[in-house]
This record gives C-alpha cells, sequence and structure tokens, in this order.
C-alpha cells in the first residue's frame, strides 16, 4: 500500500507503549550526562557570529566582487557560476541564523529570558520572520508533535480532514503534482502568511493561531511584525534599489526557505511516520516519531546537529542547546539499545537530501497515516 494511505503500521517499532517505565521521559533524562543540559552564552553567541560573519561576508565580498572592473571582464556564464555559489552560500547561512534564533525560541540560547528575546528578534527579523509568533506557533508543535488534531507547522492529512470544506488549498496542492513538488522553494514563506496555522504578521482572530490567544499575545505579534519591517527598510536602505535587494538578499532568502522546509519536512516525515488520535497521543512515543538524518558533506555540524539531533531536541526542545544535541542524542540510543528500544529511534543517512524531499513531497506530500492500536480497526 503507498505510504500516503491510512493505513495501520507495524507493530515492530511501538513495541515500547507496552513498557511505559523506559520511555518516562525522567528515566531519558537520567540518561543524559548533566552538561547537555548546560546553556552556554560564549558558545551560543560564537555560533551566532560566526552565523552572520558567513552571511554578511559573502554579501560584502559578492558586492565588491560585482562593482568591480574584474567582474565585467567576465564571460556571462562564469557571472552565472559565481552567482549561484554566492546566492547557496548565503542563502545557506541565512538558514543557519534562523538555527540560532530558533535555539531563542526554545530558551537555549541563554538562561536569561530577555537576551533570548533580543537576540531572537534580531537573528529573525533580519531574515522576515516575526521572532514571537513564531516561538508561539512553534511551541505549540513541540507540545504536540504528531497529534493528528493539535499539532502545528505539521499538518497530518487524513482522508476525513481532507474531505472538509475549508481544506481547498491543501486538495488543489496534492492534487496538482507540480505544485507539490515545488512546494520546498516557497512553502516557507506560505506557512509564515497563513497556511496552516495562521498569520505570522497579523493576529487576524479567525484564522487557528489566534483563536483563544491572549490579548497580550497579539501586542507581542505586531512588536515582532514592526522589528520585520524595520529590518526590510534598512536592507533596502543599506542596497538603494529594489534590483540590488533582490540580488543580494531576496533569491538568498528563497534559497534558505527552501534549506528551512527540507530540513523540517525530512525531520518528521518518511514512508512509516504515523500521527496520533487524541485517544492514543503520548509525548514520548509520539516524539519517537522524528527522525534523525545525516546530511553529511560537513552540514549537520554547520547547521547546528538541527538534523542529526532531532529525535533528543523533541524531547527535551527547552532543556539542550544545539551544541550539546550529539552527546544527547548517543546516551538516548544508549538507553534505548540497553532496555531493548532501539528499533524505536529513527535515523536515515539522507545524503540524497536535495533530490529526497521533493520525491517524498511528491510521492505523498502530507497525507498521514494514523496509528491504530492492536485489535482497533475503527480508526481512519
Amino acid at each position: 500500500m503507498p505510504p500516503c494511505a491510512a493505513t495501520k503500521p507495524v507493530m515492530d517499532s511501538h513495541t515500547a507503549i507496552l513498557n511505559p517505565p523506559a520511555l518516562q521521559l525522567h528515566n531519558l533524562k537520567k540518561a543524559i550526562p548533566e552538561e547537555a543540559f548546560v546553556k552556554s552564552l560564549p558558545r551560543s553567541l560564537f555560533y551566532l557570529f560566526f552565523d552572520y560573519t558567513m552571511w554578511l561576508g559573502s554579501t560584502y565580498l559578492m558586492y565588491n566582487f560585482v562593482n568591480s572592473d574584474k567582474w565585467d571582464s567576465l564571460e556571462f556564464y562564469q557571472q552565472a557560476l559565481i552567482t549561484l555559489v554566492f546566492w547557496n552560500i548565503a542563502g545557506f547561512f541565512m538558514w543557519c541564523i534562523f538555527v540560532v534564533g530558533h535555539d531563542c525560541g526554545h530558551t537555549t540560547f541563554s538562561n536569561n529570558e530577555l537576551l533570548n528575546d533580543i537576540i531572537g528578534h534580531i537573528c529573525h527579523g533580519s531574515i522576515m520572520v516575526p521572532y514571537y509568533p513564531w516561538r508561539l506557533s512553534h511551541h505549540r508543535h513541540h507540545m504536540y508533535h504528531n497529534h493528528v488534531e493539535k499539532d502545528y507547522s505539521h499538518p497530518w492529512y487524513t482522508p476525513k480532514r481532507f474531505a472538509k470544506e475549508d481544506e481547498f488549498m491543501a486538495r488543489f496542492f496534492h492534487n496538482n503534482p507540480g505544485f507539490m513538488t515545488t512546494f520546498p522553494f516557497y512553502g516557507w514563506a506560505v506557512y509564515l502568511f497563513g497556511l496552516p496555522d495562521g498569520s505570522h504578521f497579523f493576529p487576524l482572530g479567525d484564522h487557528r493561531m489566534w483563536r483563544d490567544t491572549p490579548t497580550f499575545e497579539r501586542v507581542k505579534c505586531l512588536i515582532s511584525t514592526f522589528t520585520v519591517f524595520a529590518f526590510a527598510a534598512a536592507i533596502f536602505y543599506i542596497f538603494g534599489d529594489l534590483k540590488s535587494c533582490v540580488f543580494y538578499y531576496l533569491v538568498p532568502a528563497f534559497v534558505y526557505g527552501w534549506w528551512l522546509v527540507t530540513v523540517t519536512y525530512l525531520q518528521h516525515h518518511n514512508p512509516e511516520t504515523v500521527a496520533y488520535s487524541d485517544s492514543d497521543w503520548k509525548f514520548v512515543m509520539a516524539a519517537f516519531e522524528t527522525v534523525d538524518r545525516q546530511f553529511g558533506y560537513g552540514i549537520d555540524t554547520l547547521h547546528h546537529h538541527i538534523t542529526d539531533g532531532h529525535v533528543v531536541h523533541h524531547l527535551f526542545f527547552t532543556k539542550i542547546p544545539h551544541y550539546n544535541l550529539p552527546i544527547a542524542t548517543k546516551a538516548v540510543k544508549k538507553y534505548l539499545e540497553d532496555n531493548n528500544l532501539g528499533n524505536l529511534y529513527k535515523y536515515d543517512k539522507t545524503w540524497d537530501f536535495p533530490l529526497r524531499v521533493h520525491q517524498y513531497m511528491y510521492q505523498f506530500g502530507f497525507k498521514a497515516k494514523i496509528w491504530e492500536t492492536e485489535g482497533d480497526k475503527k480508526k481512519k
């Protein structure tokens, strides 16, 4: 049966549901060295400065090169090749800056909440992401990962959900393979502007993430949106014209958006991934539906182990900074193996990630398989 269909998954990877003591969060935490939970401001600042140096440094070098006599002496194909390299370097490190801001949102950048929020606004504002609304929706994602209804950021589309009248956009994308296959190139913008959780720029009352949300969160949303607009105005002022903004900023921003969708999608989707209904959902079991992937080529280290340390990040998302994810992951893997639960941990060497993400988007997109308990034939 194709992976997009709702079906009962094999029991092998879920037998641990019969052994809850081994999967209690405090037991998992005890298996991890205490130093993994230490938040170091100097280390966090190092990665922040490194990523900005790489992004702004590459942009500065490219700007000066393009405006030099040497640039005019190059053949068109040489200019195109250099431009392509620049766009990918700048876009990749914009994505890395997002990951640092992501630590701020999880309070793992430092032990100071105000500093986390200030740095978070700088990181996210400079790449056009409203920090507070993103933090709100992302926190809800971590609280209810792989819950078929309550999860944020990663919609789980069952046949029943597809049939709903207000899901016409989801049906449109999934019924048009061209749009679904190319979704990573523009999916981040689609998400920020409203699908599926709601606008991250304006607290519109009829959008999912703003229903029953306190007024102070709506005010914080506007603060973050103002920060983004201020950065946008500053960027336009620095480059001086729209053409330069597109060349030096907007195209790399699309590259960073592709990285963001690619990484987050592959973290949460493979052909065996399941989502849980309210009656079956458990925080720890759902966290183990997350997939650790090795991208290779030094990428995992450069973008802060967001790919190969994501399972343990979901288990302790407010506790472990990115630079400690490797040692925590190693400890959790050993703990699971010692308790005959090693099959719970999902890992894949995904060196073909630039193709894999588009392949999976084409094959099953956001269609969901739902966990069924043994003997229960009623769930769809």
